[in-house]
């Protein structure tokens, strides 16, 4: 009650007052975990985090998929304006401070890279880099940043697209093929070299706040290098790319944050890749102030789903969740559960595949979908329990090592529940003080 006391009233200091009042504690658990969530959909669009905002400017065709896409076919005034309206509304003040108030200490922010880098013959508008216009998208970014300063929590800011597209999927930018690295590696490697400029600049961006006094030090927890690049062979070309990560971006993205922030001062933090926690050992020569992010689903694939149908499936989940610390337990580096959630199928439209007209979810029958995609207030007290051990699972293996932080923080209408940290917060399905709750393992 004391920390919901204390953050309430720096938000009313500065709401009345108008000024910025700088919690100068940080939150957390006394006990360096990170225990966060993911800020998705809000600067990078994913359909299924906010259907409607597709929807809504989709016809027969649904050829707009993704933010390529949505900047492709829209005229730029309507894209501009819808964009804006976006950013602006989004995410809330009050929305940070009830997550803050439940003990969550830290956002990863997914970035897109055309905030700092378009080059001809894309279809998003030129980089606009005043933070003070509020058609920036950097207005809301550094918006974003000085409500977390007033609420004492810490940001991971990483790039979620890479030019090319580093794993074909929506959240990179633009849905289909890989082009971030492919068989003409390495003599094509522009995509690369222009993700490291780009980490370059996103990563200066921050640090002139901070040398600006637009926000403290400590807000800045990391930098994400870039989100997921299964083009690297943790999920494409059979492994041959893994080289173009473990060799080449990896050491030299590290390389780029560490020109900017000393290891004292942020997080170098790199994606797993798809990639097992073993496969890390000497890919950073210099390990000190780099850290690893896993994203852990138990909901992708005919496996899961087919675990889904099963009468101990839940019992299965329950498992695996309490199993999971052994396999972090093989990382030579410091490492944080980046990403997962509390869903066990791909029912969630749109979720696995992307954005088309009559979704049907792969792997799953109509019969699974019609419960778990069912109004949540008819979920019964045995899901709710299960919900609520789920969570407490993970969390429990993930912070036998750094910690973890949830995808997402809210989606749109909240259409997505088992996706939805402030959904689950407002039935109480995870905990409301995240310092002090049960365990499960």
């Amino acid at each position: 009650m004391l920390r919901t006391f204390t953050l309430l009233a720096l938000v009313a200091v500065f709401v009345e007052g108008g000024y910025i009042h700088r919690n100068t504690t940080r939150l957390g658990c006394s006990d360096g975990k990170v225990r966060g969530v993911n800020l998705g959909g809000w600067l990078v669009l994913e359909p299924w985090i906010t259907p409607k905002f597709f929807e809504d400017v989709n016809d027969e065709s649904a050829k707009i998929v993704d933010e390529y896409t949505y900047a492709q076919y829209l005229e730029p005034e309507v894209y501009k304006e819808r964009m804006i309206n976006h950013w602006n509304t989004f995410y809330s003040l009050e929305e940070f401070t009830q997550l803050a108030n439940a003990g969550i200490s830290h956002f990863r922010i997914p970035l897109a890279y055309w905030y700092w880098d378009v080059i001809e013959g894309e279809p998003f508008p030129q980089p606009n880099p005043d933070d003070s216009d509020p058609t920036s998208a950097l207005f809301y970014l550094k918006r974003a940043l000085q409500w977390m300063d007033q609420l004492g929590l810490q940001a991971v800011l990483e790039i979620h697209t890479g030019p090319g597209s580093q794993n074909g999927y929506d959240n990179s930018g633009r849905r289909g093929e890989i082009h971030w690295v492919d068989f003409d590696y390495p003599e094509k490697r522009n995509n690369i070299d222009r993700s490291l400029n780009i980490v370059t600049k996103f990563a200066t961006t921050a640090k002139q706040w901070i040398n600006d006094g637009v926000i403290s030090a400590e807000t800045v927890y990391g930098i994400g290098v870039l989100n997921e690049p299964h083009a690297c062979g943790g999920w494409n070309f059979n492994g041959e790319m893994w080289t173009a990560c473990k060799d080449d971006f990896f050491p030299k993205a590290v390389e780029r944050v560490r020109s900017i922030f000393g290891p004292e001062e942020a997080m170098a933090v790199i994606d797993i890749a798809g990639h097992g926690y073993g496969e890390f050992e000497g890919v950073i020569a210099d390990p000190n102030g780099v850290e690893i992010d896993a994203h852990n689903y138990q909901c992708f694939g005919g496996y899961w789903n087919a675990i889904a149908n099963s009468p101990t499936g839940w019992g299965t989940h329950l498992d695996t969740s309490c199993n999971i610390r052994n396999d972090i337990a093989q990382s030579p580096l410091s490492t944080w559960v980046g990403e997962f959630s509390l869903a066990v199928t791909e029912c969630q439209k749109y979720l696995s595949g992307g954005y088309v007209n009559n979704y049907i979810p792969p792997d799953n029958d109509p019969a699974l979908c019609n419960y778990y995609n069912s109004d949540p207030s008819t979920y019964t007290d045995d899901y709710k329990d299960f919900l609520k051990n789920f969570f407490l699972a993970q969390i429990d293996s993930f912070e036998t090592n750094k910690g973890w932080i949830f995808w997402t923080g809210k989606t749109e209408d909240h259409c997505a529940p088992e996706w939805d940290y402030l959904w689950l917060l407002e039935h109480d399905l995870v905990p409301q003080d995240i310092c002090n709750r049960d365990t499960f393992c």
